[in-house]
């Protein structure tokens, strides 16, 4: 790692008690390190892709409304389960909305839209949802198979509590 640069860590977030336990995961991990790093919380927005066909495009404009909709619900709760973090770490919060899986946006803005390498992907395990879950299965494995650094998949078991005693 080149020491001039801080310690690159992106976590994908989710209303999901996969994505809380992951974010938990990244801010007991900053609080630890020696160094100087950079905590980004990644909130992925999937959308599905229109087509050439309008009276099918007229039903995914709906059901990415609904996605919509919903992504913005779930990023609320999200922000409001991070500022418990914001006296221990700072991060930053970025959220994309693309058509697509959830797993190769998610690693295309890792390669494309960030300005720094990255050191540390954390993500919580869990599946995408609906037809997506069928074609796509859990969005860990995708990027453990697909991106080019490592990658802490973390379960809904980790509590940032049971790191407090034990620095």
């Amino acid at each position: 790692m080149d020491v001039s640069r801080p310690y690159t860590i992106v976590v994908r977030v989710d209303g999901t008690p996969e994505g809380y336990a992951a974010a938990e995961y990244a801010c007991s991990l900053c609080v630890k390190l020696k160094v100087s790093y950079r905590l980004i919380f990644l909130y992925v927005v999937a959308l599905y892709r229109r087509t050439a066909l309008n009276l099918i495009n007229r039903q995914t404009d709906q059901l990415n409304a609904d996605i919509r909709e919903d992504a913005e619900n779930s990023m609320l709760k999200c922000k409001q389960f991070l500022s418990r973090f914001e006296s221990l770490v700072s991060y930053e919060w970025i959220s994309i909305k693309d058509e697509g899986n959830i797993g190769p946006i998610m690693i295309q803005f890792i390669h494309d839209g960030l300005n720094s390498p990255v050191d540390l992907v954390v993500v919580g395990r869990t599946v995408d949802t609906g037809i997506k879950k069928i074609v796509g299965g859990h969005v860990s494995d995708y990027i453990i198979a697909n991106l080019k650094c490592p990658v802490m998949v973390v379960k809904n078991e980790y509590d940032f509590s049971d790191d407090e005693g034990g620095n």
